[in-house]
């Protein structure tokens, strides 16, 4: 897959190419075409991102309410038709909140300014636009947390801070005419030969009389950029300076040297035109924060960009599918397994407390009925607990529910030999001690055994575990008289 980030300069525009084969993606070339030779160019990629100048973007950032993005943007043009002179239907406009920056940053342009722009192509070529990014997004989608950016272009120079930008009508234009009255040569395709060809112009030795000559034109170009542009600084920090066209080698060094002691304490941060349109590619990459490629100018490419993205879908959904039935399969087995482990014991019991495995219909019944009831605890004797989970919640609950009671019974549960634990959260250890007495007045319950108390801030934590039923409760009682009855007597032989 090929594609490209592109702009217009000077009529022409600049490509910057990329191929990318799955998820690695590899620089190609770097080409400035005048428009014919670019709409044949456009041909060969599969989607292109644009990036609009500086200049032709309004920027400003404001503290909106928090409310929905819809919302937030009748808000916002409502604002735009009152400050300036154009209307809501006139402009695309995208609202963002970055998290690194104060307040609602609003990103606008004129609809005539983009399709003057795609004008110039052919119907073909305006549908391959994935996204049509303002250049003042490289102020903020960057690691390097800058505080403000100067944006030079061949007709405009626009400084961004975090509140807003401001724009200036000159450029690189002066610096080109510049050049070319020292090459002696007023055509763009010698000045292109020269900046293309150019040695480094920032090195202080071994250098010709026209490269010291146009090292001194940068110099004093970009001095009396920051001189003039020194007023709307604002605090100190780090400063970008992009540029959208290509300038002699070196130029990069010269920037980076220069004293920008009105504007950062670190040295200035140069961005190529190559760099720009790489970084935009990136942005693009990620889903870009503004994205004016909407409506009208909405992306219309074909299958190819989305290629890659159905096949791995497709992928995923293969791969899910196969791991839903690998494990359907295995809960099938383990359900199969449990189900014949329950009707073995089923069929156990049923020998146990019928004699047979399979009871009709009006005995399978009559047990329900009984069971339910708590009827059952004669019949079994040999483990079987009688007592339904039902009736023993319904017996049990009660006494944890008495006025002012902050406890809250999170388990109940029945263990072997008929033996029953509740676990719960109380506030207070008196209510603890409340439901434990409610529990010993229960006349179904016996062997009241509560385990250790742990407590955590407000909360205790408890359990408690009881045997339940009326055999076994007559039982305990006649064990006690009985114990009490042999203790008279040893005290009667000793009088």
């Amino acid at each position: 897959m090929r594609f490209a980030s592109c702009r217009f300069v000077k009529g022409k525009m600049l490509f910057c190419s990329f191929i990318k084969e799955y998820n690695k993606v590899n620089f190609e070339e770097m080409l400035l075409l005048d428009m014919k030779d670019a709409v044949e160019k456009i041909r060969e990629f599969d989607y292109l991102d644009l990036v609009l100048p500086a200049k032709d973007i309004l920027y400003y950032s404001r503290n909106y309410p928090p409310v929905k993005s819809s919302y937030l943007k009748k808000i916002v043009s409502q604002d735009l038709e009152t400050d300036t002179p154009f209307k809501e239907s006139d402009l695309i406009i995208d609202v963002k909140n970055f998290q690194d920056r104060d307040n609602t940053k609003v990103f606008c342009v004129r609809k005539d300014t983009v399709e003057e722009l795609l004008a110039k192509l052919d119907d073909a070529g305006r549908e391959k636009f994935r996204s049509i990014i303002p250049e003042n997004l490289l102020f903020f989608n960057s690691d390097e947390n800058y505080e403000k950016a100067i944006y030079i272009g061949v007709d405009y120079s626009v400084i961004v801070n975090d509140s807003g930008q401001i724009n200036r009508t000159e450029g690189l234009q002066k610096v080109f005419d510049q050049i070319r009255d020292v090459l002696g040569d007023d055509s763009d395709d010698e000045l292109e030969r020269w900046i293309n060809a150019s040695s480094d112009i920032s090195k202080s030795s071994n250098l010709s009389d026209i490269e010291i000559r146009i090292k001194k034109i940068v110099t004093a170009f970009f001095t009396d950029i920051l001189k003039i542009l020194a007023p709307y600084a604002g605090k100190l920090g780090k400063t970008a300076i992009f540029v959208d066209s290509k300038l002699p080698f070196g130029t990069k060094k010269i920037v980076e040297a220069l004293d920008c002691s009105s504007f950062s304490e670190e040295p200035l941060i140069f961005v190529g035109c190559e760099d720009v349109l790489i970084k935009v590619s990136e942005i693009a990459d990620s889903t870009p924060d503004i994205n004016f490629a909407v409506g009208d100018f909405a992306y219309r490419g074909g299958f190819s960009f989305l290629k890659k993205r159905i096949v791995m879908g497709m992928i995923f959904y293969v791969i899910a599918f196969l791991m839903l039935v690998v494990g359907m399969q295995m809960r099938k087995g383990y359900l199969d397994e449990r189900i014949e482990r329950g009707q073995e014991r089923t069929n156990k019991v049923m020998k146990e407390v019928l004699g047979k495995s399979y009871p009709s219909a009006r005995q399978a019944l009559s047990i329900m009925k009984k069971t339910i009831r708590g009827e059952t605890a004669g019949i079994d004797k040999k483990n079987v607990y009688p007592y339904s989970a039902l009736f023993i919640m319904e017996r049990v609950f009660p006494h944890a529910t008495f006025e002012g009671s902050t406890v809250e019974i999170a388990d109940l549960s029945i263990k072997e030999e008929g033996k029953i634990r509740i676990s719960g959260l109380s506030d207070s250890l008196e209510d603890i001690n409340k439901l434990t007495e409610n529990l010993e007045n229960d006349e179904l319950i016996f062997n009241i055994n509560r385990g250790q108390i742990n407590s955590r801030g407000t909360q205790n934590s408890f359990k408690i575990s009881f045997s339940f039923g009326e055999d076994g409760k007559r039982s305990e009682e006649k064990s006690k008289k009985g114990k009490k009855g042999k203790k008279k007597k040893s005290a009667g032989g000793k009088k």
